[in-house]
């Protein structure tokens, strides 16, 4: 009986190696150096691929692989850089649990693996991520904190919530889920939504999401006017309000973060169009 093998291994996209140079050039101390092996990890690799074969060719979703992963991770991150210079604390520091850089691990962790579940199903990809790699973080915490039990208890948990709680449906209280669940919703940009997009021959349920996010051309994370984070997408014409509307808004009044973002929407010829101030 003839079978087709599986590789063992894939060549990273031009676009992933991108972002790679991208995070690591802007990750400092313990964060890059977690990031190092987190991009080159044989194993996450094929997690991510995986669940975007499912995601993609047999569900006619948008990217959930490699590539969403290092862009959410990279959003994250950023996100918390941002309101970690506009004086807000994490959790984790606010509670006196760990520290900025803990709060860093955990987002990064927890961002880049989040997706993971969705090789087994897209319903409830949370708890199936977490089923599949939660050995995968206990690993990777004995390895960045080998004699801090303390630590690893504290950050596993802190991963799992930003996990479990990247769709909206967990209710969420930290301000470490709370990013990666903002983060989550800006990738949004017309790439993502490519590669569904041209498979897709005939119509089908969900098209509005596909059309709506193939018309944002950009988003942009910077430091706010009044809060200390602003979010501003740009889109070629107003189908992209759509995609704000009731994909990140949802996401964004789920979160614990809300209070400390500007959002706005950009559309090509009209005036900015603000969702929060």
């Amino acid at each position: 009986m003839s079978h087709t093998s599986v590789p063992d291994w894939r060549d990273s996209t031009p676009k992933e190696e991108k972002l790679n140079r991208v995070l690591l050039e802007r990750t400092t101390g313990q964060v890059h150096t977690l990031m190092e092996r987190l991009l080159s990890d044989k194993e996450i690799n094929l997690y991510h691929s995986y669940a975007n074969v499912v995601s993609v060719r047999r569900l006619g979703y948008n990217d959930h692989g490699p590539v969403h992963a290092r862009i959410t991770t990279y959003n994250a991150l950023k996100i918390l850089d941002l309101m970690h210079q506009g004086g807000v604390q994490t959790s984790l520091e606010r509670e006196h649990a760990g520290t900025y850089v803990d709060s860093q691990v955990a987002v990064a962790l927890g961002c880049f693996l989040h997706d993971a579940g969705m090789g087994v199903a897209r319903q409830d990809h949370e708890w199936h991520a977490i089923n599949l790699i939660d050995p995968i973080i206990r690993e990777y915490l004995s390895w960045l904190f080998p004699d801090d039990l303390s630590r690893q208890v504290v950050l596993r948990s802190m991963i799992h919530e930003v996990i479990v709680g990247h769709m909206a449906k967990v209710r969420i209280h930290s301000i470490e889920a709370g990013t990666v669940l903002v983060a989550d919703g800006t990738d949004m940009t017309k790439g993502r939504s490519l590669i569904p997009f041209n498979l897709q021959s005939e119509p089908e349920v969900g098209d509005m999401h596909r059309f709506s996010a193939n018309t944002i051309s950009r988003v942009e994370i910077g430091a706010g006017s009044n809060k200390p984070v602003r979010i501003s997408i740009q889109m070629d014409n107003a189908t992209g309000l759509f995609q704000i509307e009731e994909v990140l808004m949802a996401k964004v009044k789920a979160s614990p973060i809300m209070k400390h973002l500007e959002i706005e929407a950009i559309i090509a010829g009209e005036a900015p169009r603000m969702y929060l101030r």
